[in-house]
């Protein structure tokens, strides 16, 4: 079973993205905050990693690597944000996240790149 978590502070995106990811064999959960990303990050294991918001990735890499500590193997962490700055998107995948996608996004598109390993 691929686990999925999804983070987005915005009730409408979260829902929308969850709609988006989930399939047969596909286990979704969502969060609201960065304080329950890290939390639940903790306390599961994830394959994949959706975040709605990349001004969580400011701050370098500290994010990226409190997400991933207590993960035996490498999780995937999607950023999903309307267009930003060339620079901003340099910057998410130097601090360690994996794809970028423009929003607005196919469901199809997120649902083929999210519900892999």
């Amino acid at each position: 079973m691929l686990k999925i978590l999804v983070f987005s502070p915005s009730f409408r995106m979260r829902a929308m993205i969850v709609g988006m990811v989930t399939a047969p064999g596909v286990e979704v959960e969502s969060v609201t905050s960065r304080q329950a990303l890290f939390k639940r990050c903790q306390e599961k294991h994830f394959d994949n990693v959706v975040i709605e918001d990349f001004r969580l990735f400011m701050d370098g890499e500290g994010s990226v690597r409190r997400i991933r500590a207590h993960f035996a193997t490498r999780p995937k962490i999607f950023v999903l944000s309307p267009a930003i700055d060339e620079q901003t998107v340099l910057s998410l995948l130097e601090s360690g996240v994996d794809e970028y996608l423009l929003l607005p996004v196919s469901p199809a598109r997120l649902r083929r790149k999210v519900c892999t390993r």
